[in-house]
């Protein structure tokens, strides 16, 4: 699907607010027009209908002035009492000189007509009218009388109608009557026939039954009976007035006057199409000029938009798009009015803002010189620095490495739970000691720890890892428990020589014993004191021997004991590294720490910045709002401002948390640094009171191999002596006084070589009880 225009979207807005205005204003003016337009040709309708009314009526009166004229002539009473020559002459001047009438005459109260003309000049004197309506009225008191009727003349080709005036004598006796017939034709032709509305509207006249007495186009319709006609019915029904009806598919509209005297009716007819054509004339122009104007604004509109609003927008856009996509190199050309001007000054110091917490974010990162990573909440890598990749012997780079499942860069498996993933499904910090096999075949004892960090929302962001490299410790550790036991195996070994030797002292004192005993019978048991001497001779020999080999093991017990102290010497040495490295690591977590503080207070002044933004963005909406038309431009504009005020405050309220979960995460760092220093410092002293114990079994084990030397010389020379008491036996009595003292010496050195066998016993003991370091 094409991505929408803003160009396209703000043109079609602007097109459908102009539209919808236009639109609003043709048909409000069109309907203002058509409804002021049909009431104007309505009322011109029914005005014309109305001032022809009026035409008649005086037509009428001037016919019936012309009916009292001659009835109250002298010369017309003296006809009706007998002198009909003058009444003739009156008639025929009468008739000369009103063209405009049919016939003149006047009648008697037998309705004989006395004397008279028809305007072909034929005297009317003789004929009866008895049977006519209008002479039937007069004689019968009425004193002017209208025919309701129109009438056709003999000529046939002339209607007319009649005015008669009842003509009465001096005394007031009533003598006959004056008829006047003014010729229809003549009225109509003049004021019927020329009326026209429209193309096609026209006028005619219906009498009182509903018969046509006169029509300005179809002449054909003349005394016609039309009353079944609906419309025909409405206006005899009403009288005066509007009346709407359908003719032949069409819609007209009667307007219906009607003649007071006679109670005729003057009707104007007209096509209602017709009677609008001009307020559809106007419609049509309206709209042409609507559209006109519409194109003209929207031309001029998406031309200023195009320069002022959407160039610089997608500048922006374009310059937006590049810092999402990572380039913070990017740049925003182009020239920014107004609100955009400021914006893009706004954009520019905050991507400037950006680049400088975003170099020192990567540049504390950089900075790590313990192997770390940083695992998105999918598991993937989101960061990772090169002591990883070297200390696990991973197949990959850095740039490599990130976006790779955490199992499938560490183990080649991507179903594989790796405790980073545990981190960000349990959330919260583990630590664990694991043996990792790199790619090489080579073994490795690592400390891995584990921590979980969060935006300002709480939303989970990831997790950091530590690797801590415990082979060499390990190592170390396994040779130091090596040597332990082979401590231990050369104590249990001194342990038996010194059993052995406690059992042969003991023997050597009963053997003295009963030698100094013999001694004192030596002189009756000088054979038993021959075979004791022998059998003292081979135990002394015995005993010199095991003392020749427990000097020998002393010696080893020695050595050993040296390589251990040594050994923890080294250890000691590690731990102190290591703690020193805990404290660098420490330090730079509080430098983090204090630098995410200024990254703070700048995310402040940037959500400020975004908040004025946001309130001018908004008085300036208000003020164009106050501007009607001539600001909705103006206010599209602010709106979109104040939406990127309203994005640049999201950003910067979301890098705040990210740098709030940066700092929480450098203390947790900095307290957990701060417990594996104290750890290693407990170490330490251990490793130290190995040493301290490791020297003192040193010296012990030279002391006990020193006394064991002495025993084993002690022996020989006891040997030596036996060998020559062997070959003095002969001497023994002269020397029996001697050999007593001897004996008792020998008990006494025997007594210490006990002592010395169960000091040596206690030293093996407390070698054995000794703590490993």
């Amino acid at each position: 699907m094409p991505k929408a225009s803003s160009n396209t979207l703000l043109t079609a807005l602007v097109a459908g607010s102009v539209l919808a205005g236009v639109t609003v204003l043709v048909l409000y003016v069109s309907s203002s027009s058509f409804t002021i337009t049909s009431r104007l040709q309505e009322a011109s309708l029914a005005q014309l209908a109305a001032s022809s009314s009026r035409t008649l009526d005086l037509y009428l009166a001037d016919a019936a002035d012309v009916a009292r004229a001659l009835a109250g002539q002298e010369a017309v009473v003296a006809g009706l009492t007998g002198d009909v020559d003058r009444a003739r002459a009156r008639f025929r001047n009468s008739i000369e000189s009103y063209r405009q009438y049919w016939a003149i005459f006047a009648f008697d109260t037998t309705g004989r007509v006395v004397a008279g003309y028809n305007a072909n000049m034929e005297d009317m004197a003789g004929g009866s009218r008895a049977d006519r309506s209008y002479v039937k009225d007069v004689l019968a008191g009425q004193d002017l009388v209208f025919t309701d009727q129109i009438l056709s003349a003999r000529s046939g080709d002339t209607l007319i109608f009649v005015v008669a005036k009842a003509v009465r004598g001096p005394d007031g006796r009533l003598l006959g009557g004056v008829a006047v017939c003014p010729k229809w034709n003549v009225f109509t032709k003049s004021f019927i026939d020329p009326l026209r509305f429209g193309e096609r509207g026209y006028g005619f006249m219906l009498d009182a039954s509903g018969t046509v007495i006169a029509h300005a186009v179809d002449k054909e319709m003349l005394l016609k009976n039309v009353a079944d006609q609906d419309f025909v019915k409405q206006a005899l029904a009403r009288k005066e007035g509007l009346i709407a009806y359908d003719w032949k598919g069409e819609r007209k509209l009667l307007a219906v006057a009607p003649v007071a005297t006679t109670g005729w009716l003057v009707c104007m007819t007209a096509y209602e199409s017709e009677m609008t054509a001009m307020a559809t004339g106007q419609r049509t122009m309206l709209l042409g000029i609507g559209g006109l104007v519409l194109a003209a604004v929207v031309s001029v509109i998406t031309l200023a938009n195009r320069s002022l609003v959407l160039r610089p927008l997608a500048a922006v856009e374009r310059f937006t798009e590049a810092i999402t996509a990572g380039d913070l190199q990017a740049s925003l050309p182009g020239v920014f009015r107004f609100e955009l001007g400021t914006l893009a000054a706004n954009l520019r110091r905050m991507v400037a803002e950006l680049k400088s917490r975003l170099g020192f974010s990567q540049g504390v990162l950089a900075g790590i010189p313990a192997p770390c990573a940083v695992v998105g909440p999918d598991s993937r890598i989101l960061w990772i620095n090169q002591q990883v990749i070297d200390l696990l012997g991973l197949p990959a780079t850095v740039e490599s490495a990130k976006g790779q499942n955490t199992g499938q860069l560490f183990y080649g498996d991507p179903a594989r739970e790796t405790l980073s993933r545990k981190t960000i499904t349990e959330r919260r910090s583990l630590s664990l000691d694991i043996d990792f096999s790199t790619r090489d075949g080579k073994t490795l004892h690592l400390h891995v720890d584990t921590t979980p960090f969060y935006d300002m929302d709480g939303e989970l962001l990831g997790c950091l890892v530590f690797w801590n490299d415990l082979t060499g410790l390990v190592a170390q550790k396994n040779r130091i428990e090596a040597q332990n036991a082979a401590i231990g195996q050369t104590a249990s070994e001194a342990t038996q020589v010194a059993d052995r030797m406690a059992q042969g002292a003991e023997e050597l004192s009963a053997q003295i014993d009963e030698a100094n005993d013999g001694a004192q019978e030596q002189n009756g048991r000088v054979q038993e004191t021959v075979t004791a001497v022998e059998e003292m001779n081979a135990t002394i020999l015995e005993v010199a021997r095991n003392a020749a080999e427990t000097a020998r093991g002393a010696e080893t017990a020695r050595q050993k004991a040296r390589e251990g102290a040594g050994m923890v010497t080294e250890v000691v040495a590690a731990v102190g590294a290591v703690r020193d490295a805990a404290t660098r690591l420490k330090d730079n977590m509080r430098e983090l720490g204090e630098k995410t503080h200024g990254i703070g207070a700048v995310l402040g002044v940037i959500s400020d910045i975004a908040d004025q933004t946001n309130l001018l963005a908004l008085n300036a909406a208000i003020e164009a709002a106050r501007a009607g038309e001539a600001g909705r431009g103006f206010a599209v504009v602010a709106d979109e401002v104040r939406k990127l005020a309203e994005k640049t405050l999201t950003a910067t309220k979301d890098v705040g948390e990210a740098i709030a979960a940066v700092r929480q995460g450098t203390t947790d760092t900095e307290r957990m640094v701060d417990q594996a220093a104290a750890a290693v410092d407990q170490a330490t002293r251990l490793a130290e009171r190995s040493g301290t114990a490791l020297s003192e079994i040193v010296s012990v084990v030279e002391i006990a191999g020193d006394q064991v030397r002495a025993i084993a010389t002690a022996a020989e020379q006891q040997s030596a002596t036996s060998e020559e008491i062997n070959r003095a036996v002969e001497a023994i009595s002269r020397i029996a006084s001697e050999t007593a003292d001897a004996m008792a010496q020998s008990a006494q050195a025997v007594t210490e070589l006990s002592g010395l066998a169960q000091h040596l016993n206690g030293l093996i003991d407390g070698l054995r009880n000794t703590d490993t370091p």
